[in-house]
């Protein structure tokens, strides 16, 4: 986790930095005319722009195009009262006044005019990532007049007042999608990059983000509090001010719309997190990570690790069951035949008061269109009532690549750190012969979806009780408890795990490892003696089941006998490191929760808490999960620091 005071030295160095480079920046010689940026660009110095008799500042450089001058395409159009939306996908800039629409796109010598192709002598172009249009063409074709004083050296642009009626309607922008720490928002506004850096309106945060607010100080500084900082941003400057301390940033602030829009790098920053803007798919991803995870991460270290032995033995403990439906994980018209479908189940006969249940979803949505998934039990029996008496999971969705990251390691975390959430679904009774819903999920196509829930189900009267826990899938809005088909055939050529089987969680006991010996390492999930989740095992196997080699859904405990003759205060290190690919997941020690990154085999790995052993005799135990995803065997390894 981001202290506040590295947050605060992180900020200060960006500030240095900032500084450096704006103390540093020059367009040549203030004495040249013109400086060469490029084939046949120029920067053209001296120059002065005068939009209906007053002189307008700019503060990017004017640029000389084969004779045209270019200006910044924001700042131009702002000057002389056009409304702008640009379209990064298809880098067209679409200007609007006085009822006239003109596009413009990038490197392109076709423009449009209200709709008809207009040649354009010299194109509009980027540099140092801003966007740069043709004076004369803009002016001109937004009826305006231009007139060049070659011994004042002074541009004179001539346009109507602004007109009363409603300006040309500017053509759709695809709407961006907002995954903020997993929440799926669709903005109503653009996304807008200047100079490479990305800015939002600031409401996006604030809406989405627990415990944050927004507050205008004047109409032209907004305070925006998340997470205990406290950002002002102002219109037009590059000083912000956090926590009462002034910073200098590389990004401005702007408003357009009524609406501040803030710098998302720079506040992701600040916060502790990643930024991923995918604009060809119209997605931005923000994942702030003091809010989005429970736990801290861990550090990765660089090294090779040795060749860890079997765990010796293990056995299956508790007594909540798991029911896994990740088979087919990819969902296809060609797996789902029908609009709905179960993908699941588990028949339960049972004679006792209560049964606890585990469900581990993961599902790929390639139907075409969004679907919804749920988890129903459907009451069996003759005469007895069921109760829900307990409901809680976690669930994530990502249209993302790094599903780990988004979904696996969420869960696991959420898992461990008991942060389960409370269901609606707590309480409701079932009576015979009827299904209920106990949590349902929206999938969007070309999503993943991950879900876990530990569900408890009692007796009514105290009598045998029969049911069904499926997880169904409707492709159009149907009524999920009306769904009571077989679960579908698994994806043969895809092995993914389906099954159920007696248990959720596996311990194995580790030899006595004795200070001063050398460093020894066990391989978890080697496949042999703690691989209790196959497919002859499983205990539903309508129309098949798949074995769960990576332990999706279970938790992994391992305890660490620590033998120290000498009675002196020794202390131990722990390692751990993934075997056969890439690893994820996170680790419970001393009830503290750490997240593991993804780690390569063999050449990463992570050091976990030293403990210090003061005794003759001492137990480690951890408790770990791997992140859906990244289900590579893991080692841990024990060796005596001092």
């Amino acid at each position: 986790m981001i202290s506040r005071k590295e947050i605060r030295r992180f900020i200060s160095i960006i500030m240095i930095a900032v500084v450096l480079s704006v103390t540093g920046m020059g367009y040549g010689n203030a004495s040249a005319a013109t400086q060469q940026v490029g084939k046949g660009l120029y920067v053209k110095s001296g120059v002065t722009i005068e939009i209906n008799g007053e002189s307008v500042k700019f503060t990017d450089p004017i640029l000389n195009k084969d004779g045209s001058l270019l200006l910044p395409m924001r700042a131009f159009y702002e000057a002389i009262g056009a409304t702008v939306k640009w379209g990064q996908t298809s880098k067209v800039a679409s200007a609007s006044r006085n009822g006239k629409l003109v596009e413009l796109t990038i490197d392109s010598s076709v423009a449009k005019v209200n709709g008809k192709n207009v040649t354009v002598s010299v194109p509009p172009l980027l540099y140092k990532y801003r966007t740069y249009v043709p004076l004369r063409f803009v002016s001109e074709n937004f009826d305006g007049q231009v007139i060049w004083n070659q011994p004042k050296q002074k541009v004179e642009i001539t346009l109507d007042k602004f007109a009363e009626e409603e300006p040309a309607p500017l053509p759709p922008v695809d709407p961006y999608v907002l995954h903020i720490n997993n929440k799926r928002v669709m903005m109503s506004d653009p996304v807008i990059v200047k100079q490479g850096r990305t800015y939002i309106p600031a409401n996006y945060f604030y809406e989405n983000i627990e415990n944050a607010s927004e507050n205008w100080l004047t109409d032209q500084q907004l305070e925006l509090q998340i997470a205990g900082l406290n950002f002002v941003f102002t219109n037009g400057s590059n000083i912000a001010v956090i926590n009462e301390e002034p910073i200098l940033m590389s990004e401005i602030p702007f408003i357009q719309s009524g609406k501040m829009y803030v710098p998302v790098h720079f506040i992701v920053n600040a916060l502790g997190g990643n930024l991923r803007n995918m604009p060809e798919k119209s997605e931005m991803y923000i994942y702030l990570t003091d809010l989005m995870f429970h736990g801290e991460f861990i550090e990765k270290s660089s090294g090779p690790t040795s060749l860890p032995v079997l765990v010796p033995n293990a056995r299956l403990e508790g007594t909540r069951n798991l029911l896994i439906s990740d088979n087919p994980e990819t969902l296809t018209s060609n797996l789902i035949s029908s609009s709905t479908a179960t993908l699941a189940q588990y028949d339960i006969q049972s004679a006792s008061s209560m049964k606890e249940h585990r469900v581990f979803g993961w599902h790929y949505n390639q139907l075409g269109k969004t679907s919804m998934i749920g988890i129903t039990i459907q009451n069996t029996s003759a005469n007895n009532s069921i109760e829900v008496t307990n409901s809680k999971g976690y669930a994530k969705t990502s249209g993302n690549s790094w599903i780990n990251y988004d979904i696996g390691l969420p869960i696991a975390d959420a898992v461990l750190s008991e942060k389960l959430k409370n269901s609606d679904s707590v309480g409701i009774v079932i009576p015979p012969g009827e299904t209920k819903t106990i949590e349902t999920f929206e999938l969007y196509p070309g999503y993943t979806l991950g879900f876990i829930q530990d569900i408890d189900v009692r007796s009514v009267n105290g009598a045998n009780s029969s049911y069904t826990i499926r997880t169904v899938l409707a492709q159009n809005k149907e009524d999920l408890t009306s769904i009571h088909s077989e679960q579908v055939s698994i994806d043969k050529f895809a092995a993914h795990p389906r099954g159920v089987w007696p248990q959720s969680s596996i311990t194995a006991d580790l030899p006595t490892y004795t200070t001063g010996s050398p460093e020894v390492g066990y391989n978890l999930s080697n496949g042999k003696t703690d691989h209790f989740l196959t497919e002859q095992n499983s205990l539903s196997k309508i129309n098949g089941s798949v074995g769960n080699p990576g332990h999706f859904g279970l938790t992994y405990k391992v305890n660490i006998p620590i033998l120290n003759p000498s009675g002196e205060e020794k202390v131990v290190k722990l390692k751990l490191a993934g075997r056969g690919g890439l690893y994820s997941g996170a680790i419970k020690m001393n009830g503290k929760v750490h997240l593991i990154p993804t780690l390569k085999p063999s050449t990463e790995y992570v050091e976990l808490s030293e403990y210090r052993i003061s005794g003759q005799s001492e137990t480690i135990s951890l408790e770990i999960m791997h992140a859906g995803g990244a289900n590579m065997p893991a080692a841990i390894y024990v060796e005596t620091v001092n």
